[in-house]
């Protein structure tokens, strides 16, 4: 017979527990970061026992911390043989816990010591499904193990009680995606809506993000173009008794998609990373003399802004020569700071961003940051070590040249990428060697629409159909490049998406909002009268839109011109429609093209 519930005191004597450790993988590289452990109940005769139901057995016979230490031992004791250098061992941790005097008093470190593992290697993941009363006091116990080197994790967010409150009052380094939000987010825009907006918080306040439970590619191609930084889930490991790595077929994919989005990406300020305008310069220690640094500044003249304070090769400050400057100039600012360590001095919470993000963006977390160190130079990372530092000057001039540049290349209308641009994208994503799909958008009856209303309520038209394709594809594509030929001409690259349904739902949303361009009397008729080529008075319908979709497959031979030719050809099937419609090329016949 089954008993009602565990027995933990019988658990605790016979350590009938198995860990087992699931990969938490980096989205930039396809490597592995870090595991999950977790804990496995056996049950001799009937399985396994759920592993909610035994921690809340042991809250209800008072042997939560003995528990829950236990796993966390044997979590460690299995692990520390096998994780390498730079991997992480996520530790889960009732909140309750927390507040236990057992549990903060330094037996986590003592283990981990006798095992020769770094306490930065171990993150204790929180989940935010339970309710936190006491935020002043959490955060001080927080605040300890922070000062012993490790990491926190808020697990489950966006499915808990405590919600953006408590990302904000303990400010962990890591928050995982909760599984309602990820899994599906491929078929409905809600939850990617969500998920961009967190993934967003998270970049402005310098938190990590990890995605759990993913078990379909298109899910995590989309997690990816949203931005975040790890996943984990089956698709990507299954939980093992041994850490082991990712299949090498994923990590491949990871990077063979990283490698795509770039070249999707279509503006320079958009695809140049940070770290290449990063500078390198000496750094010092939280315990290096403010007369030190005083004497750096006088030696480098004005071209030094700041110096960045490093503990381990990571930085934990920065200081920068006007804040400093500003200390000294006070009355005894001098005897006061001269002797005193930087650390007393420096701002604690510089901006820290990784190498390969865009120029816009870290100039949005630069824009975002308190007034009081807005000028402060941004401190750059490469694989989780000290590069260099990017001063705001630096980072001004550059984004000026850039978005010059990139305005010679874009529709002034439109804003969105011309001709030259277009070509490359083209040639680029020929060159993969990956499957894709071209759509090729042209309005009809809008030389007509010019005639009766004129031409700036012509251009209203076309930026009002640029927004529709912008609005569309974010919402229904997983990856795309939008372009503006010329006139009523648009182009789109697709990747990994139904592309059917996109068709479908730029039909839909341009045939229900571009009426509104119409006069009421227009609009009720369904048709305007204009005079056509031959000057004779003619009816017409209203604006529609044709589409012209040619599915590229990873083997063509193909080249931008040909595809040109091809879509052009479709085009004229799809303008012969007398209403929005799209019309589709086969693979097969479109790759006898060329030959």
């Amino acid at each position: 017979m089954i008993p009602d519930q565990p027995d933990i005191e019988q658990i605790l004597h016979d350590k009938k527990i198995i860990a087992v450790y699931q990969p938490i993988v980096d989205l930039h590289n396809g490597s592995v970061f870090g595991y999950e452990a977790l804990s496995r109940f056996p049950e001799a005769g009937y399985g396994w026992w759920d592993p909610e139901k035994v921690f809340a057995a042991a809250r209800e016979q008072h042997h939560l911390w003995q528990l829950d230490y236990l796993c966390r031992s044997m979590a460690i004791l299995n692990a520390a043989p096998i994780l390498a250098e730079q991997q992480t061992l996520f530790l889960n941790v009732d909140a309750n816990i927390l507040e236990d005097q057992e549990f903060h008093q330094g037996t986590t470190a003592k283990f981990l010591s006798d095992r020769a593992l770094p306490a930065d290697h171990i993150i204790f993941e929180v989940s935010e499904k339970v309710s936190i009363e006491d935020y002043a006091k959490f955060s001080q116990i927080l605040e300890n193990y922070h000062v012993q080197k490790y990491r926190i994790a808020i697990d489950d967010v966006g499915s808990g009680y405590s919600g953006l409150n408590l990302l904000a009052r303990i400010e962990p380094q890591f928050i995982k995606l909760d599984i309602g939000l990820v899994q599906g987010i491929h078929r409905n825009h809600k939850q990617k809506a969500i998920v961009k907006a967190l993934v967003d918080y998270a970049a402005a306040t310098q938190i990590r993000t990890i995605a759990e439970g993913i078990e379909e590619w298109d899910e995590l191609a989309l997690l990816m173009e949203l931005g975040v930084d790890y996943a984990q889930g089956y698709l990507l490991g299954y939980p093992q008794e041994q850490p082991g790595p990712v299949a090498a077929e994923i990590s491949q994919r990871i990077r063979a998609f990283q490698q795509r989005m770039q070249m999707i990406q279509y503006g320079t300020i958009q695809s140049m990373q940070i770290g290449m305008l990063a500078t390198k310069q000496k750094v010092f220690s939280p315990q290096t003399k403010g007369k030190d640094i005083l004497a750096y500044f006088s030696e480098s003249g004005e071209e030094v802004e700041d110096v960045v304070i490093l503990d381990g090769g990571v930085p934990v400050g920065i200081i920068s020569r006007y804040s400093f400057s500003q200390k000294l100039a006070t009355p005894y600012g001098i005897s006061l700071y001269s002797d005193r360590p930087v650390r007393l001095l420096m701002n604690k919470t510089p901006l820290v961003v990784e190498y390969d993000i865009s120029i816009e963006k870290a100039s949005e977390l630069a824009l975002n940051r308190q007034a009081c160190s807005a000028y402060d130079a941004m401190i750059i990372v490469k694989e989780k070590s000290y590069y260099g530092v990017v001063t705001i000057r630096t980072l001004l001039e550059n984004t000026t040249k850039l978005k010059i540049d990139q305005a010679r290349h874009e529709s002034p209308l439109t804003g969105l990428p011309g001709n030259n641009i277009i070509e490359r994208m083209l040639q680029e994503n020929l060159n993969c060697a990956v499957p894709f799909s071209l759509i090729y958008i042209d309005l009809d009856n809008f030389k007509v629409y010019n005639d009766i209303y004129g031409f700036e309520a012509g251009d209203k038209v076309l930026i009002a159909c640029a927004e529709i394709l912008k609005r569309t594809m974010f919402q229904y594509a997983s990856q795309y490049f939008l372009g503006h030929i010329g006139g009523d001409d648009f182009i789109a690259i697709i990747h990994e998406t139904d592309i059917r349904q996109l068709c479908e739902r730029i039909i839909d949303v341009f045939d229900q909002e571009m009426p509104q361009m119409y006069s009421q009397k227009h609009r009720h008729d369904g048709w305007v009268m204009a005079k056509n080529r031959h000057g004779e008075i003619e009816c017409y319908p209203l604006l529609s839109i044709s589409l012209a979709v040619l599915n590229i497959p990873g083997n063509s031979r193909l080249t931008p011109t040909l595809l040109g030719e091809r879509a052009a050809l479709l085009k004229k099937r799809a303008k012969n429609v007398t209403r929005s419609c799209f019309v589709m090329e086969d693979p097969l016949a479109l790759t006898a093209v060329g030959d």
